[in-house]
């Protein structure tokens, strides 16, 4: 850790499908509010759909299939919708992305800061942020949409923004990732990506400077990096 803390003053990371297995839920709440709006997606429709706009905010996705399926709600009602079932379903388990919380106990042993940066709705946020304790792991650094005016990744605002919190340049930033819109934010803010790989980002990971399956691999990663 001691040859990270030369390199990199700071280490960023997503919430949803980076630190948090929350892609099942998210699945669970898309097909439920998206039934109770008179449509039945079956598994390929609904991959088809989720891969494309995996990581957007809650309001660009839900524009996405109230278009696509020409739905007669607005994206604020049909956001509104998926937050509060969402909510009811974080009360139930969830579990960080393996290895998370080793990780970052070590980066806590060596004093690097950390943040998280989410394109999460606040409502959202808060919930997880209570069961999962994050404050215990970043204290107050975690920023979600509405700390850059509801800017949301691909965007760079929320990657600089939380870069600035840490007391850290881009450059000397490393961000931990799981969507496309995530990978280009990162690009865009000029900061170090790592990739945590799944199903839905598997042939999108050129544009990232390194890939992992989970945390026991993300201290060499960052080491690889140049």
């Amino acid at each position: 850790m001691n040859t990270i803390k030369e390199k990199f003053k700071a280490i960023i990371f997503d919430m949803d499908g980076t630190i948090l297995d929350t892609e099942v839920i998210w699945s669970r709440v898309t097909r439920e509010v998206m039934r109770q709006n008179g449509v039945v997606l079956d598994e390929h429709e609904y991959r088809a759909i989720m891969d494309s706009i995996l990581g957007n905010d809650i309001y660009k996705t839900s524009m996405t299939f109230i278009e696509k399926f020409g739905l007669a709600v607005s994206a604020k009602d049909l956001a509104e919708q998926k937050i509060v079932l969402a909510n009811q379903y974080f009360s139930e388990r969830i579990e960080f992305i393996k290895g998370f919380e080793q990780f970052h106990g070590k980066l806590q042993l060596s004093n690097i800061p950390t943040g998280v940066a989410t394109n999460a709705h606040p409502e959202n946020l808060k919930g997880l942020s209570d069961k999962m304790e994050f404050k215990k792991f970043f204290g107050s650094n975690v920023y979600c949409i509405a700390d850059v005016d509801f800017k949301s990744k691909p965007d760079p605002a929320l990657f600089l923004h939380t870069a600035a919190k840490l007391g850290a340049n881009p450059e000397e930033c490393v961000v931990f990732e799981d969507s496309i819109a995530g990978f280009r934010a990162a690009k865009s803010a000029g900061i170090k990506c790592i990739a945590i790989k799944n199903s839905s980002n598997k042939n999108l990971l050129d544009i990232v400077d390194g890939v992992i399956d989970d945390y026991d691999q993300a201290e060499d990663a960052i080491h690889r990096l140049t």
